[in-house]
């Protein structure tokens, strides 16, 4: 117990220094200030009601097209299906502002609609993923007994298949409405200033009017929502859901006639809401005036219309990565760790309780978004024992802190799903932890720790709600430089903003697809 507790020593402090405390002092903040003042009035009003009531619509349409989904790409089996896999998990982790750039392209649509419709295009793959990946290690033969009583397809699904899937369909819809809910670079920039939600509330408030009270009011309330949807989320769906899976069981069946319902259904969302935003910037980054070229990327070397930019896309680039080297480094090492201290077995209710309390400890940083940690970082880290604000490392950290529960929801589960056998008999045949770990669980699992990788990868680069408040002058990411083209007009702003866009698409795209092949020797281990 107390060797245990040891090892959690590093990522409490980590977190507590870098999450807990800047939330703290928002909370506080919150509590000297007048909060009720800063908040009840009609815009703030407004954009509270906007903030809960599309998170709930975005959220119940990603449930209803997800889960036909989910169905057809994790339950039956056709050619492309990995690619369709693939293909759908990029707006998940693509740049939220290259997201909102993709949709001003469909400017006929209004501003409310086309936020919904970005938020189901990003939350899609996210229900499919955490939905198909428990189906598919479901066995067939419940299945399969009910089609011989004479069930139909549509009758097993709903009274059979459906109740087992719950609880990740509760966890689904729980993160789709927090990523809905604490959505900013989507809702600045398809909102145009007439629409507005808790995240560009409480932007506006502190870095335009510097009303930090009506900011930690807000912040307050945006993680008063967030620890609302995880307590209805873990009283629904206690045990650990992820987003991939180590293996997905026996072979699954050809798709076939029976199925036409869920597959028109998912071949509508994947061309008509995939695809077609995407392929749009693809096309727009070689549109030059009536024809077509490359003009747009060699316009990348300069700084935009009257130099706009303070940094070429160049210099942004290596900020960029420069940061994703550390975040991803952070949030793979402290990630790790925490689902590996997670999995290990409770032998009694005093340990039982530590590993729920910690699961919930490091999980909360997914429902707080990166504007209200940001917002937290100005207050806390501005002077004092760790003057962050001031230093290139403030953006990388809170980058980690974001990344963090993702890794985590990657890696516990997988851990959990190959079982304690493995462990006890390495230990009964004298192997330490550390060579339990080295050469039988981390290759079991290597398929999901090289996911969660990628994926904390995809998620530095694109964060910007955080970097938009924190990375001044000469630190500008390529988010903010995307935002700063995006939002000033000429047509070489958009034109250089498109080509960014396409870039980090096709990046985003080769990078999830290469995440998502499966090693040989993986498949070997997992049968």
């Amino acid at each position: 117990m107390l060797k245990r507790l040891a090892l959690w020593t590093a990522p409490l402090i980590f977190i507590g220094v870098l999450f807990y405390w800047p939330v703290a002092n928002i909370i506080g903040l919150g509590f000297v200030a007048d909060i009720a003042g800063g908040v009840i009035d009609r815009q703030t009003l407004s954009a509270i009601w906007f903030t809960l009531w599309q998170a709930a619509v975005s959220t119940l349409i990603c449930i209803v097209i997800g889960v036909p989904s989910a169905y057809i790409l994790y339950r039956k089996s056709f050619r492309g299906q990995k690619f369709i896999r693939g293909l759908i998990t990029v707006p998940l982790v693509l740049p939220t502002i290259i997201v909102a750039i993709a949709f001003t392209n469909f400017h006929f649509l209004p501003p409310i609609a086309l936020i919904i419709v970005a938020h189901v295009f990003i939350n899609y793959s996210l229900v499919v993923r955490t939905v198909g990946g428990v189906w598919s290690t479901m066995d067939n033969e419940t299945e399969e007994a009910a089609a011989l009583a004479g069930a139909g397809r549509f009758r097993t699904v709903m009274q059979i298949s459906l109740p087992q899937l719950l609880p990740a369909i509760v966890s689904a819809a729980a993160l789709t409405f927090l990523f809905c809910s604490t959505s900013y670079g989507v809702v600045l920039v398809l909102g145009g200033g007439s629409v507005n939600s808790i995240e560009t509330e409480i932007s506006s408030a502190a870095v335009q009017f510097l009303d930090l009270g009506k900011a930690a009011g807000l912040a307050i309330l945006q993680t008063l929502i967030s620890i609302a949807a995880f307590t209805v989320s873990s009283l629904i769906a206690p045990a650990a859901i992820g987003i991939e899976q180590v293996h997905e069981g026996a072979r699954k069946p050809r798709v076939d006639w029976r199925d036409w319902p869920a597959l028109a259904v998912t071949g509508v969302v994947v061309v008509g809401l995939i695809a077609l935003p995407l392929a749009v910037v693809l096309i727009r980054a070689v549109q030059v005036g009536d024809g077509y070229g490359f003009e747009n990327f060699a316009n990348l070397a300069g700084h935009g219309t009257r130099e706009l930019l303070n940094v070429s896309l160049g210099q942004a680039t290596m900020n960029t990565l420069r940061n994703v080297v550390v975040s991803s480094s952070l949030a793979i090492g402290f990630g790790t760790l925490i689902a590996y201290l997670l999995s290990l077995t409770s032998n009694n209710r005093a340990q039982l309780l530590l590993q729920r309390s910690m699961d919930a400890l490091f999980l909360l940083p997914i429902g707080i978004s990166s504007v209200v940690l940001g917002f937290g970082y100005l207050i806390t880290f501005g002077d004092g024992p760790l003057p962050l604000r001031s230093s290139w490392l403030v953006v990388p950290l809170v980058q980690s802190l974001m990344a963090l529960p993702l890794v985590v929801r990657l890696i516990y589960p997988a851990l959990l799903s190959i079982g304690h056998e493995h462990r006890e008999a390495a230990a009964n045949a004298g192997a330490h932890a550390g060579q339990i770990w080295l050469y039988v669980e981390s290759k079991m699992i290597r398929n999901v720790i090289l996911t969660a990788v990628g994926f904390s990868l995809i998620v530095s680069i694109g964060e910007f709600g955080a970097a938009s408040l924190l990375a001044y002058g000469d630190q500008a990411t390529l988010p903010t430089v995307l935002y700063a083209l995006i939002s000033r007009p000429g047509g070489l702003n958009y034109g250089m903003a498109m080509a960014v866009s396409a870039i980090l698409i096709l990046l985003t795209l080769l990078l999830v697809l290469a995440v998502s092949r499966r090693p040989r020797s993986l498949r070997a281990v997992a049968a």
